[in-house]
């Protein structure tokens, strides 16, 4: 953000005209196209004043996206007071437009010829208000405004007969009486202009005396031309040019050119050339308030506010340029103090915000800046933000420890592999390499010590920890990992992939209450895990909860639709099943190795003891169950003396799936049209 000579006048709604007048009307104008700012509304006035604006609306043909987007954001510039980069940007937007072939909306001009009168640049708001009038687009409201800018810098530059005959085009549309209002004390009168056309001739007498070389001349024109298209680069490159062409003994010329190019620099958020040129344009001519405004711009874009106060000065409040100056960096230290406290507790969005906001407008060269953005990115979790941010500041300046540190944070936070994998230590290694380069920077760092005695124990146990598994000693690895835990408190994925480790190291134990206990820790702190759900589905059925079971391997396949869950969801039913099925055994009463004989035997017994007709003596449900277990001993007997059926339920089938298995390999033996001659399907 850089510093501007007039204060503005907001005490108006955008665009009212009632009013306002001099840079009050301005503000107004460049305002009304935002709709609504800081309590205003179109149509409307915070103060109550004024007549009602809401015809003033401008109803321009819409100009393409991104040069909408520059004119907006020159809008914010202009709110903050920032005239030079409301310049620029409306430059850029003007630029757009003319590149994407459609007609320059008059609001881009009209828009930029108040930051151009705000600047004093009366030639460059003549210019440009005179470019909007041109322009078909404008409604009778922005032609007023535009009339307005034109005639008002016709004004001060003494240019009388120019200025009667925008007032000539003002009443011949019926606005002359508006725009004369607006005016106000701007509007000379004879005595006024008398006495100016004298002072005009004066300078004019004194340009002679010591003219400026021609060639330098054309150079600074064609330099402010380039600025005000936005072309800053090129506005340089003039401008050294004039320099060059200069005479070495005239001060004035060369100390304006010195500060032309400052200007310029700024633009290109250059804050170090700024400066130098600054520093040597008050060399020549150390009066240029300006010139000192701007050299405090330089100064608090690299944080050095207390270089800045000092270049300001004292201030008497007369001058505007070094009162805004001191005002800038008063606010830009207010509002990087608010950020720090913001992140101290524990408000790293909040924090974000406002850095990313001063770093785009005013500390845009400041380094510790960038170090406190990446601070957020790390407490919001945004760890390849933190390692790409870390990076850029590491290519310019390798011996940053808090960079180092701070990339060593990210590394180690972003850490998501699995405990049994061979990648585990990879980011801690080079976490540790990382530290033991700042170490050599520092080695007194306190934080950097820490971080990397905890990253060098991690990687120790976990080296430990894959020989103890390896060996099979399941219950020392435990051990083990417990104290790896104790390391990484402040890391949860980390700990849920420790935690996934101990389930399986419980498994091995065969403690399956251990596993559903370490699979809740696991998945508690990560819930993207997918083995700990297959270990907890695992230690479930070894516990003769299969409905448990099945139920966690539906909900693990919901979100997690691969081949191998699917199989185990499956297996998991069969094994449901297995567990419900009656035991035909024990219905006959029978060891599971009874021979045919001893079935047939058991059946007969088992069959004449349950026969329902031996039962017509009880009541209702007693027959009832009575006929229920005969027809279980029947299921029992026949498939217990059925080889096929027989060696089926060995496998773990129930009668239903006995028989689904015998129909199929029906199927598989006939063919699907039941072994008809000639085969195929009917």
């Amino acid at each position: 953000m850089t510093m501007v000579s007039e204060p503005v006048d907001t005490s108006c709604v955008p665009g009212c005209g009632k009013e306002c007048s001099g840079q009050g009307a301005a503000f107004c104008e460049i305002l009304s196209d935002t709709g609504m700012v800081a309590g205003w509304s179109v149509g409307g006035c915070k103060m109550g004043k004024c007549e009602d604006s809401s015809a003033e609306g401008e109803t321009e043909k819409p100009a393409p996206a991104k040069a909408e987007t520059k004119k907006a954001e020159g809008n914010a510039a202009f709110q903050a007071k920032n005239f030079e980069e409301a310049t620029r940007l409306y430059g850029e937007a003007i630029a757009l437009a003319e590149a994407a072939g459609e007609p320059v909306p008059g609001v881009y001009f009209s828009n930029r010829a108040v930051c151009l009168a705000s600047l004093n640049d009366w030639e460059g708001a003549r210019s440009d208000a005179a470019q909007a009038l041109s322009c078909k687009d404008l409604t009778p409201a922005a032609t007023k405004k535009a009339l307005f800018q034109k005639s008002r810098a016709e004004s001060r530059l003494l240019l009388v007969e120019e200025l009667e005959a925008t007032l000539r085009l003002a009443d011949s549309l019926g606005l002359r009486a508006e725009v004369e209002r607006l005016l106000g004390s701007d509007l000379p009168t004879k005595t006024q202009v008398d006495a100016r056309a004298d002072a005009r001739k004066e300078a004019q007498a004194q340009a002679e005396a010591s003219p400026v070389p021609q060639p330098a001349s054309q150079a600074k024109e064609a330099g402010t031309a380039r600025y005000r298209d936005g072309d800053y680069r090129g506005a340089i490159t003039h401008y050294r040019q004039a320099m060059d062409l200069a005479p070495a003994d005239d001060a004035g010329l060369r100390a304006q050119l010195l500060g032309n190019i400052a200007a310029a620099c700024l633009m290109l958020k250059k804050a170090a050339e700024c400066a130098t040129a600054c520093e040597e344009s008050l060399a020549l001519d150390s009066s240029n308030s300006k010139v000192r405004a701007r050299l405090a711009s330089a100064q608090v874009a690299r944080g050095d506010f207390a270089a800045a106060r000092a270049t300001v000065g004292e201030v008497n409040g007369e001058d505007s340029a070094l009162t805004n100056a001191l005002k800038q960096i008063g606010s830009t230290e207010a509002t990087l103090a608010e950020a720090d406290q913001a992140l101290s507790k524990g408000e790293p969005a909040k924090a974000l915000n406002m850095y990313a906001n001063l770093e785009s407008s005013v500390l845009f060269d400041y380094p510790p800046l960038t170090l406190k953005m990446a601070h957020c990115y790390l407490d919001l979790r945004q760890y390849p933000r933190v390692l790409n941010t870390t990076q850029q500041i590491l290519r310019s300046n390798p011996t940053s420890i808090d960079a180092l540190l701070l990339r060593t944070q990210a590394l180690y936070r972003n850490h998501n592999a699995t405990a049994d994998s061979k990648q585990w230590v990879e980011p801690l290694e080079q976490g540790q390499r990382l530290l033991k380069e700042a170490l050599s920077l520092d080695p007194d760092h306190s934080e950097a010590q820490a971080l990397r005695k905890r990253l060098r124990s991690l990687c120790t146990k976990h080296a430990e920890l894959k020989e103890l598994m390896d060996s099979r000693e399941f219950e020392q690895g435990q051990a083990v990992i417990d104290s790896m835990l104790e390391l990484c408190q402040d890391h949860p994925v980390l700990m849920a992939s420790l935690y996934a480790e101990r389930a399986k190291a419980c498994m091995r134990l065969k403690d399956w209450r251990g596993v559903i206990k370490d699979v809740g820790q696991a998945t508690y702190r990560n819930h993207s895990l997918v083995q700990p759900y297959l270990y907890r589905a695992q230690a479930l059925q070894a516990l003769e909860r299969h409905e448990d079971a099945v139920k966690e391997l539906e909900s693990l396949l919901s979100w997690h639709q691969v081949e191998s869950v699917y199989h185990k969801l499956e297996e998991a039913k069969f094994l449901l099943r297995k567990h419900k099925r009656r035991n035909y055994y024990e219905v006959l009463g029978v060891p599971s190795v009874a021979s045919q004989l001893e079935i047939k035997k058991a059946y007969r017994e088992r069959a004449a003891e349950w026969h329902p007709d031996k039962k017509s003596h009880l009541d209702e449900a007693s027959k009832k169950n009575a006929e229920e277990m005969f027809k279980c001993i029947g299921e029992a007997y026949e498939v217990l003396t059925d080889p096929t059926k027989k060696e089926l339920y060995e496998k773990g089938y129930d009668l239903e799936g006995i028989n689904e298995q015998i129909e199929l390999k029906k199927r598989r033996t006939n063919g699907c049209c039941g072994g008809r001659p000639g085969g195929g399907c009917c």
